[in-house]
């Protein structure tokens, strides 16, 4: 670069203007061939692509946002920041905002649908280009007017009466994989936890554990199914609840990790080892679920690409110039073994329930 040519952009912002002068090309020639537009031959591309690198001259995002009346701000709404799950999912839906020029603006909701309007109406206030929303309440006329204003996706959480981009895990072949794998190590009654009854995701493993369980000749025991959350405390509550049963199950599945966090920790104080007084498979496969103290067998779930491809799912329909038909992204899981789960033992060895410390009255259990 000439010293001439230094003077033109040093201690300033670099314009599409300087790269014009550099480049020889008109200002319209260097924003369509930046643009990709068809019209730019290969080579006006090319050139113009290497002068523009030459003098690091980035497009400005505000201008690209005015231009196109756009925010190039994405709300996305989670339920439970806390959950060791979530970043996994924020990461995905990174990913591409970073790639594409936007911004995310995270909002928690704690699964509560007075503060998940708020949050809407929060993100609504600041023009947010589309919504991101993971495992929220989707149903409610009050949640569909907001909706209605604005582009969005939803994840891990469908509805059960509208047609909507949708990015969710393979519930069904998961779960039924889970209940596979704990029948081919010798279990045949096999306890299981479901999820909050307002997620779709949850009632359709509750669904697939059922099903499974008939295909697969074990106890279909109503008993052995308790109502519970994606919480550890809600986990915990489930294993006494196990335990006081008169034929407790020799496994359990927990609705998530976290869940299953509360189960190993009831066990503990129960006097119970897993897996070999009862084994365990949990959902998610959290990064502590790895650690050797826990082992925890469970399902694996594709979350920053399901991030990712709800977030290609949202760009495509804020940027498409006529009405899309709703899409649905189904991805695979798949069961990441470890030492939580192993072949049953005899019932005989689980402590008595009058001595077991720290159990509750089973009445008020569930």
């Amino acid at each position: 670069m000439h010293r001439g040519e230094q003077d033109l952009t040093q201690g300033k912002r670099v314009t599409i203007r300087d790269v014009a002068i550099k480049s020889g090309h008109a200002v319209s020639t260097v924003s369509n061939a930046l643009a990709d537009k068809r019209h730019v031959s290969d080579e006006t591309k090319e050139h113009v692509r290497k002068i523009a690198a030459e003098l690091g001259y980035r497009p400005s995002t505000l201008a690209r946002a005015l231009r196109m009346r756009l925010s190039s701000t994405i709300g996305v709404l989670v339920a439970d920041v806390g959950n060791p799950a979530t970043p996994e999912f924020i990461r995905g839906v990174d990913d591409v905002a970073v790639r594409e020029g936007c911004t995310i603006l995270l909002c928690n909701t704690d699964d509560q649908e007075s503060r998940q309007i708020s949050q809407m109406e929060t993100l609504l206030d600041r023009q947010v280009d589309g919504m991101i929303l993971i495992s929220q309440h989707v149903d409610s006329p009050a949640v569909r007017r907001l909706l209605d204003k604005v582009p969005f996706v939803l994840v891990q959480r469908r509805s059960s009466r509208f047609r909507d981009d949708y990015v969710g895990s393979d519930n069904h072949g998961g779960t039924a994989a889970t209940v596979e794998h704990l029948v081919g190590l010798g279990h045949r009654r096999i306890g299981f936890v479901t999820g909050p009854s307002s997620s779709s995701t949850a009632l359709e493993r509750l669904e697939a554990y059922e099903t499974s369980i008939a295909a697969q000749g074990c106890d279909s025991d109503p008993e052995l199914v308790f109502r519970g959350d994606y919480s550890r405390s809600a986990g915990y509550r489930a294993m006494e609840y196990f335990v006081s049963l008169a034929a407790p199950p020799t496994a359990i599945i927990a609705s998530n990790d976290v869940n299953a966090l509360g189960i190993l920790d009831a066990a503990n104080d129960l006097g119970l080892r897993i897996p070999q007084d009862m084994s365990l498979v949990g959902c998610d496969d959290i990064e502590i679920a790895s650690l050797r103290r826990i082992d925890l067998t469970t399902l694996t779930l594709p979350k920053r690409d399901m991030g990712a491809a709800a977030t290609e799912l949202l760009l495509r329909r804020i940027h498409a110039k006529r009405a899309v038909l709703p899409r649905e992204v189904i991805m695979p899981t798949k069961m990441n073994i470890r030492g939580s789960a192993a072949a049953p033992r005899e019932q005989a060895s689980l402590p008595p329930l009058a001595t077991t410390p720290g159990l509750r009255d089973p009445a008020l259990l569930e």
